[in-house]
């Protein structure tokens, strides 16, 4: 500012120098002035720089002459006698003065010119949030006030040397072309950092030398020392510039270079917001491939960075008949944000009621009203009156499986102006819903389509459990149906005979009966005997024999007995031919399957035998499968034989067996108040390992060496109690104590 006040004195002294100091020397304001130099010299004259007479008769020689000076410079002379040196610097000291009072005007009126100029553009450009719109109005003002031809408002790129032009007035050609930080006549000047006026422009500039020559004024746009661009005027036929509209020019530029800067802060902070918006939701979208959870956190996100009194997200359901034109049938609003004075959309809005909204969902339109009482179609103004709206926002979203969604944006207390930032937002967060949208999809037929294989994969496996059961259970069925053949085979075979020698038994007692009594009265009636029959009698030993036989036929019968009892258990125990349940008693079952183990139980060699203790409760008759239930009983009793048989030759004694000596095998048998009956069976041998369990009753889960068990006995008959009879089958084992099987079933069937 300094060199533009010292050109503007000078120019003021120049002036001075010719028809000022008339002015000084007649203005009405200093007629004293005239009247002390004839109150100290009437001879006195006063001269201008080029010898003209301003004041008094032409000077004599004798009179001594003193020059006028302003700013060590000479404006005139004054010619007295004795006191012209007195004068002279009075004078000199009054035009000073008057300067000094002419430049403070000029000043002033600069500064008015200023604040005018700073107050018109201010005005013009306080509402506008767009960068572009505040350059256009600063050009503008600038190309008007300084009568300039035309002109550019330069910006630098972010992080390039690139001069962008964002507003142009006229069509020179010297700014048509890129320019650069630096590079070519405008880009050194702006460069510079320093306000410059050309006004002689080199011709090497143009392509085609423009006629008349081209005057230029170049002001850097500065905030904070630093250049952000540069504001170029250039004049064609209006004439040179001055540093006063440098001056003007460099005003101007320092208050648009705060709003600019303020403004491009003002993006920066709402991109970095955006960025920061669409950060989060596609991390989102990475951790989460919930639909509502993402539609949520994109409502809200909205909602606080727009500052919105309502945002949401809404399904358009379009017809699904292929034939005819697709048609949106209702909206339904299924999340939304909303600030608490306003009540909730949430909920299906036929199509009907949205008049043209519906048809530019389906279109993929974008919808921005900034006042919804301008709007055209009078159904959709009174469907978004009815929800309090104002302004209006929205975005259709189009999934590839033809979905239509809308993400929407509301003001309900005030218009508002939407703006191309806010529309440009909701489009990238649109993007980005898009792909969340596409990927719930996927996820969800991916979801769909892992729970089909998961059903058919449960569906397979229970198939292969089945048959893998069935298998078991075929395999043991017809191992039982083999043995229950045989022994039903071998029954007979023995059956026959011993019914045959059973019936004759009884002949046989009432035929020797009839010849011991016929030998007694042989005897009576012929007392005296021959030697020959004393000695038969004596050999024969009669009395023995009439004694013994008797007793040899009734041994025999018993044996028989006993036969045809054992025959009967083994057809018992071979009952696998039963096609649903009968009345049964248990207790033949369980003596059926321990006369088929009492070979096992025997003292045999070193081992001492088992004890059978037999605690039989009142039990009703339970319809089962009774073949199944002694295979139960046949696996149980006989797995306990064997830990009593492997105990015996480890020659190891349990504390249980120490308590119960001998190796003994307990059978009670009750009857509960739930229709149940309770067979529990326990041995004193060596306790089941806590960690096998919760295998016990696992197909083909074995303890027994190789070749001593198949792992399928206890699994099939859990299967028989639990599946066959809706009853349950536990085990109990602990250390010392032995191991006991606990048998539960219903008197009567379950229905299913």
């Amino acid at each position: 500012m300094g060199n533009l006040t010292i050109e503007a004195n000078s120019d003021f002294f120049a002036q001075m120098t010719s028809a000022s100091l008339k002015k000084l020397v007649f203005r009405k304001e200093l007629s004293f002035i005239r009247e002390l130099i004839n109150g100290i010299d009437p001879s006195a004259v006063v001269q201008n720089s080029n010898g003209e007479v301003l004041f008094g008769q032409a000077p004599y020689l004798r009179q001594k002459r003193c020059p006028i000076q302003l700013e060590n410079q000479v404006i005139g002379w004054l010619s007295a006698d004795e006191k012209a040196e007195t004068l002279a610097t009075l004078i000199s000291h009054l035009a000073q003065r008057e300067l000094e009072k002419r430049t403070l005007a000029q000043e002033l009126l600069t500064k008015y010119k200023e604040i005018s100029l700073l107050f018109s553009l201010s005005e013009k450009i306080i509402d506008s949030i767009d960068v572009q719109e505040v350059a256009a109005l600063a050009l503008d003002e600038a190309c008007r006030l300084l009568h300039s031809s035309g002109g550019a408002l330069l910006l630098q790129r972010e992080g390039t040397h690139l001069l962008e032009q964002i507003a142009l007035i006229g069509n020179e050609r010297l700014l048509t072309e890129p320019i650069f930080l630096g590079c070519g006549f405008i880009g050194k000047l702006v460069a510079t950092g320093q306000s410059e006026i050309v006004n002689h422009l080199p011709l090497s500039e143009f392509s085609i030398p423009p006629d008349p020559p081209v005057a230029l004024a170049c002001v850097p746009l500065k905030h904070k020392d630093t250049v952000m661009g540069a504001i170029v005027l250039t004049r064609a036929d209006e004439g040179l510039y001055t540093a006063e509209d440098l001056k003007l020019l460099t005003t101007l530029a320092c208050q648009v270079a705060g709003v600019i800067s303020a403004l491009l802060h003002e993006r920066r902070l709402k991109e970095s917001q955006q960025n920061a918006l669409l950060l989060r939701l596609s991390n989102q979208i990475r951790e989460s491939l919930e639909l509502n959870i993402i539609l949520k956190t994109t409502v809200s996100e909205v909602y606080k960075l727009l500052q919105l009194d309502r945002c949401w997200f809404c399904w358009c359901v379009a017809n699904p008949t292929p034939a005819l034109a697709q048609q949106i049938e209702q909206v339904e609003i299924v999340t939304e944000v909303y600030c608490p004075s306003l009540s909730p959309l949430l909920g299906q809005y036929p199509a009907a009621d949205l008049g043209s909204l519906s048809q530019q969902f389906l279109n993929s339109e974008i919808v921005c009203i900034d006042d919804i009482a301008d709007s055209y179609d009078p159904a959709t103004q009174r469907f978004l009156q009815a929800q309090t709206l104002a302004s209006l926002l929205a975005i259709p979203i189009r999934t590839r499986s033809g979905k239509v969604g809308v993400l929407g944006c509301g003001v309900s207390y005030e218009v508002r102006q939407w703006s191309r930032d806010q529309v440009d937002l909701l489009q990238a967060v649109a993007s980005q819903l898009a792909i969340a949208l596409e990927q719930a999809e996927l996820y969800t037929k991916s979801q769909v389509a892992a729970k089909v294989a998961e059903d058919k994969a449960q569906q397979l496996e229970a198939a292969l459990e089945n048959l893998k059961q069935a298998q078991l259970q075929l395999i043991q069925t017809e191992k039982l149906s083999g043995i229950g053949q045989m022994v039903a085979g071998v029954a007979h075979e023995i059956n026959n005979p011993v019914t045959f020698i059973h019936g004759n038994l009884e002949y046989l007692n009432e035929y020797a009966k009839s010849l011991l009594h016929l030998v007694q009265i042989y005897q009576q009636e012929y007392p005296q005997q021959t030697p020959a029959i004393a000695a038969a009698i004596e050999a024969a030993e009669l009395d023995f024999l009439v004694e013994d036989l008797p007793k040899v036929v009734a041994s025999m019968t018993m044996g028989a007995t006993r036969i045809q009892d054992i025959v009967l258990s083994l057809k018992n125990f071979s009952r696998l031919d039963q096609a649903k349940p009968q009345p049964t008693n248990i207790h033949e079952g369980i003596d059926s399957t321990l006369l088929i183990l009492s070979h096992r139980l025997k003292p045999r060699d070193a081992f001492p035998g088992i004890r059978v203790v037999k605690e039989y409760g009142d039990l009703p008759w339970v319809d089962c499968y009774a073949g199944q239930l002694n295979q139960v009983f046949m696996n149980i009793l006989a797995n306990a034989v064997d830990a009593l048989e492997e105990q015996a030759s480890s020659n190891e004694v349990s504390d249980a067996a120490n308590e119960f000596s001998p190796p003994t095998i307990w059978i009670c048998t009750a009857a509960n108040v739930c229709d149940r009956v309770t067979i529990r069976i326990k041995d004193n041998g060596p306790s089941i390992p806590a960690a096998n369990l919760n295998q016990l009753f696992d197909p083909f889960f074995t303890t027994k060496p190789s070749g001593k068990g198949t792992g399928l006995g206890l699994s099939i008959s859990h299967q028989i109690v639990v599946d066959h009879h809706g009853g349950q089958l536990v085990c109990h084992s602990e250390n010392g104590k032995g191991t006991e099987f606990v048998i539960e079933i219903p008197i009567r069937p379950v229905k299913a």
